[in-house]
């Protein structure tokens, strides 16, 4: 069967993706170039003339994957270390997830890699949840401590990590649950309906006030 020819630049970007794809399912001691040369339609021996060996290439995909992470916190992380930098987060990263750009097909992609690594050796989840801790943690934690000191939030406090993770299991299963080919007939709402209640049930399970969601909402 012969393959398409495709320009050097846009062979090694299918190469990298197809490798994103078969590490986060396999981890990288499983992983075969083999493999990955199959699932981006070319010869392996193209992929050792773009990549000399499977751990340049590991290495590769770990630096795209900090660089899309720092770029996606840049746009959806807590810019305000407030409840409403926390509410204004959340409606955007749950936008992003529930209502994507087309044109932003790969980045959301991306989620779904998750739950393939952590179906596998889990890794590569690892990798991004504990680099996104670090990254954004510190900034949850003031927004939570601020929140607090000014009566946004109450009842019983949560660690600011597991918050962070909590949050993140949500909408790492709504992305999934919305892929589906019928996906969104599974919720009551679409939309900007199903962001606004995602972002109520997210808020609420924080102890974020009723008040103050609906202030800062609209905000």
């Amino acid at each position: 069967m012969s393959r398409k020819r495709m320009p050097g630049e846009s062979r090694k970007n299918s190469i990298l993706q197809a490798a994103r794809r078969v590490f986060s399912q396999r981890g990288f001691e499983a992983a075969k170039t083999l493999d990955i040369a199959r699932a981006a339609g070319v010869s392996e021996a193209l992929v050792y003339r773009h990549f000399p060996s499977k751990l340049a290439l590991y290495r590769a995909v770990l630096r795209a994957l900090i660089r899309e992470q720092d770029e996606m916190n840049a746009r959806l992380g807590v810019q305000n270390q407030t409840c409403q930098g926390l509410v204004t987060a959340l409606k955007a990263y749950f936008t992003f997830l529930i209502t994507p750009d087309p044109a932003e097909k790969e980045a959301q992609q991306n989620f779904r890699l998750l739950l393939a690594s952590l179906a596998g050796d889990g890794n590569y989840a690892l990798l991004i949840y504990r680099r996104a801790q670090r990254i954004i943690g510190p900034t949850i934690q003031a927004a939570l401590l601020d929140g607090r000191a000014k009566g946004d939030i109450q009842g019983e406090s949560l660690a600011f990590e597991n918050t962070s993770m909590f949050i993140e299991h949500v909408g790492i299963m709504m992305s999934a649950v919305s892929a589906l080919p019928s996906g969104g007939t599974l919720y009551a709402e679409q939309g900007d309906a199903l962001v606004r209640q995602a972002v109520w049930f997210c808020c609420r399970g924080i102890g974020m006030t009723d008040q103050a969601i609906a202030t800062y909402f609209q905000s």
